[in-house]
């Protein structure tokens, strides 16, 4: 009798960050050392990215960001508990203490990541394969993905 079917899935997270690392994402994936993305899609190269994406049927998910860059979502407009003065989310560093001190607010947490999995479906026109966190910020109580139905 045959064992369980084990399959390795390496993961390239960061795709949509800059051009340079896509390409090196891509080549990655080519040469079947890396099997899905994961794309920030607030990244500078985000569009360009997720071209590449379809382009290379690259399995590929959501890359959640609560810290680094600017939001996509309604906190762009105003301000938010996520953010700096500046307009750009608070660094992996300064959102674990914002999460610590409990200065997050979570519907703002809430409505970001859901604006990330719609910009996420009008880049690639399909829901992601998977969702995980930038700079493990899905980990931090408060900064968890919701489920999203």
């Amino acid at each position: 009798m045959a064992g369980p079917r084990v399959r390795l899935v390496v993961t390239a997270d960061d795709f949509g960050y800059c051009p340079r690392r896509d390409e090196g994402i891509v080549e990655a994936f080519l040469a079947g050392t890396v099997t899905s993305v994961s794309l920030l899609v607030n990244g500078a190269a985000a569009e360009s990215a997720a071209e590449l994406a379809r382009r290379h049927s690259i399995p590929t998910g959501l890359h959640a960001n609560l810290s680094e860059g600017r939001p996509v979502g309604p906190a762009r407009q105003g301000a938010s508990s996520l953010l700096s003065r500046e307009g750009f989310f608070l660094g992996k560093m300064g959102f674990r203490e914002a999460v610590a001190a409990g200065d997050v607010a979570l519907p703002q947490v809430r409505e970001e990541l859901e604006a990330q999995l719609s910009r996420f479906r009008e880049l690639l026109g399909r829901a992601p394969t998977h969702v995980n966190g930038h700079q493990h910020v899905h980990v931090l109580p408060g900064g968890r993905t919701p489920s999203w139905a």
